[in-house]
C-alpha cells in the first residue's frame, strides 16, 4: 500500500490540488483523488476532461461549481458529479478558504483549458 501523497500543485493564483491517489501515486490506481483549496474571491481556470467525469464535495466553505452553463452554489457537505467532457469551474463565493475532495473515474486524468 502505498502512502505518500504527490506534491501540492498550485494550478492558478489562489488554487491549489493536494494529489492524495493516482497512476504516478500507485500504479494501475484507477482513479484519482485530491484535496482542492480555493482562496476567497478567486475562481478556478475553465477546463475540462474528456476522459474522466468528476465529483466536486464541498469540505468546508461556500463555492459557486459551474459545469457547462450552469452555476450551482454548494454549501459544506454537498457534492456535484461533473460529466465527461463538460467544461466547469469552481469560484469561491465566501469569506474563508474553499476546501474540496475531488474524484475523477481515471487515474490519469486528460486537462483541457476553455479557450472562448
Amino acid at each position: 500500500m502505498t502512502t505518500l501523497s504527490k506534491d501540492t500543485d498550485r494550478l492558478a493564483s489562489g488554487v491549489t490540488m493536494q494529489w492524495l491517489m493516482e497512476d504516478s501515486i500507485e500504479e494501475n490506481a484507477g482513479l484519482s483523488l485530491a484535496r482542492m483549496t480555493v482562496d476567497p474571491g478567486v475562481t478556478s481556470e475553465a477546463h475540462r476532461h474528456p476522459n474522466c467525469s468528476e465529483a466536486v464535495h464541498l469540505l468546508s466553505g461556500k463555492v459557486a461549481q459551474r459545469s457547462g452553463d450552469r452555476w450551482v452554489e454548494l454549501d459544506a457537505g454537498d457534492t456535484l458529479l461533473i460529466p465527461a467532457r463538460v467544461f466547469h469551474q469552481t469560484r469561491n463565493i465566501g469569506a474563508e478558504a474553499a476546501v474540496l475532495m475531488v474524484a475523477y473515474s481515471s487515474g490519469s486524468r486528460v486537462y483541457e483549458t476553455q479557450t472562448s
